[in-house]
């Protein structure tokens, strides 16, 4: 399949009319949507909004869109496609991922084109996204992004962490406690009782975690 994209000799994506050998100011960012995760619908619609308002003038943008499967692709189309996944339809997929290869600093595409990256807005949300594992991959690529780094996502996305955290470091919050699905079920009343007084926020792993 033949490239949508033209690069320099670096192979950073040029500007759309950018002839080769003309000085390039812009950014290449990559914007990752959708996602193997329950909310991958919402990181859609974020990411539709994010792209039509990002600067143009200061970006050349990529996007990878991420199937609910966890399949990675190239989409070169109209963002208006991105809700209800309307561009696993569009005829300029192509199959690429990034690489932790940080010589490399971007994706690879299908037909081994390689593509360098300056930045990566990943546009995320739940497991897979918001949980430190995507943060750990552009970190081992070396490639500078947007949001927290990976211990830090992890920690906040496991709510039972983050409030062990928060105490550890004495930083005042309401009373909790977690405990697993298996624990629940060994003391059913016990836990049914409090499901009753508290707030319930799920996390990974089976695990509850109740606040009061």
């Amino acid at each position: 399949m033949k490239s949508l994209l033209k690069y320099d000799k670096l192979k950073r994506i040029l500007p759309q009319g950018t002839k080769q050998g003309e000085k390039m100011n812009k950014l290449t960012l990559g914007v990752l949507f959708g996602g193997a995760s329950s909310e991958h619908d919402i990181s859609c619609i974020s990411a539709k909004s994010i792209l039509e308002n990002i600067d143009k003038e200061k970006y050349n943008i990529v996007k990878l869109g991420i199937t609910r499967q966890g399949e990675w692709f190239l989409f070169d189309d109209d963002v208006n496609m991105l809700p209800n996944d309307e561009w696993l339809k569009s005829k300029s997929l192509k199959k690429a991922y990034i690489t932790p290869d940080s010589k490399i600093h971007g994706f690879v595409t299908e037909d081994g084109e390689q593509i360098k990256l300056d930045i990566v807005f990943p546009v995320l949300h739940g497991k897979n996204g918001e949980d430190g594992t995507v943060q750990g991959l552009l970190q081992l690529a070396q490639i500078p992004f947007v949001g927290c780094d990976a211990t830090s996502s992890g920690s906040c996305m496991d709510k039972a962490v983050t409030n062990a955290v928060a105490d550890a470091f004495g930083i005042e919050q309401a009373k909790w406690c977690a405990f697993t699905e298996y624990e629940y079920g060994k003391d059913f009343d016990a836990y049914n009782d409090l499901k009753h007084k508290l707030i319930e926020r799920g996390i990974p792993e089976n695990e509850i975690a109740f606040i009061h």
